[in-house]
């Protein structure tokens, strides 16, 4: 089995402790290295204490203790389209009709418990953490971090989100809405811009504008993370999804909402390096956009 490491290269004398906070190895996670029997801090190959005084050039090697998958996991032998991996974390880019996370359906099978097979497979000894998740019928990119150490790393950084859309008419070149989302009191489910909801801020460009069909290829950011947020701030504008039956989009073209996750970007967490994924849209989208 494997697991996670850690590896930094000291570029300034301080002490390890100091480095460990510096670089947001929480007090919790050293309590469970400490105490768990395959967790370790080493300098050099060698385990030192936490006031250890590093020199320039030093090697820490951080073994971050395994996670177990708890008794009522499910594992699903099903593929997963992997763009990107590393040690720490990977992107996959996720089909429609797929929940990201276990529904209380158990008829329905999730991107995590595929990716719960292959860390099996694979023999990683830690268990998947969903870090950006998306809407069973929105396709596209999902951050899946390694450890939950990992992911918290990733609580406390800044996700670049960008996602392509379909509406019909033609939308202004660029926009930035800022509109609180709430629940629609009626539903569970469906939300609406409205007062006393929480702050929800998204940007758009128009890539694309096909005349004949009177259809934009949009492409949006998000600073927030409200549920269904991107949807709800179309439809506010006056551009609902094409196919979002929720939210008012012409079912016409294409059966569910035209929205995919085309591009994530971030610095990565342990080695710094900038990540910037993209993938294309799926074919339902493409026939839209193409198909006369």
């Amino acid at each position: 089995m494997t697991n996670i490491i850690l590896k930094y290269t000291i570029r300034e004398e301080q002490v390890l402790r100091e480095f460990l906070l510096a670089n947001n190895i929480s007090r919790k996670t050293l309590t469970r290295i400490k105490f768990d029997s395959d967790g370790s801090i080493k300098v050099n190959g060698r385990e030192e204490n936490v006031r250890y005084l590093l020199k320039i050039n030093d090697i820490i090697e951080i073994t971050l203790p395994s996670e177990n998958f708890s008794e009522v996991v499910r594992f699903i032998d099903k593929p997963i389209d992997i763009v990107y991996e590393d040690p720490y974390f990977l992107i996959v880019n996720k089909e429609i009709n797929l929940p990201s996370i276990p529904s209380r359906n158990l008829e329905d099978e999730s991107l995590l418990e595929r990716v719960n097979y292959y860390f099996k497979k694979k023999k990683i000894n830690t268990i998947p953490h969903i870090v950006t998740r998306l809407d069973k019928n929105t396709s596209g990119l999902v951050l899946i971090a390694k450890h939950r150490h990992v992911h918290a790393l990733f609580s406390n950084m800044e996700i670049d989100k960008y996602y392509t859309a379909l509406v019909n008419g033609k939308v202004k070149n660029n926009e930035i809405i800022e509109a609180p989302i709430r629940r629609v009191s009626s539903s569970i489910i469906e939300r609406e811009v409205g007062e006393g909801g929480e702050f929800a801020k998204t940007e758009y460009w128009l890539e694309e504008y096909i005349s004949d069909k009177d259809i934009s290829v949009v492409k949006l950011k998000l600073y927030t993370g409200r549920t269904h947020q991107i949807r709800v701030h179309m439809k506010y504008r006056g551009y609902s999804l094409l196919g979002d039956g929720l939210y008012g989009g012409d079912m016409r073209l294409i059966p569910r909402q035209s929205l995919h996750c085309s591009n994530l970007a971030f610095i990565h967490p342990i080695t710094d390096e900038m990540i910037n994924v993209r993938v294309d849209l799926p074919n339902d989208m493409t026939n839209v956009i193409i198909n006369k």
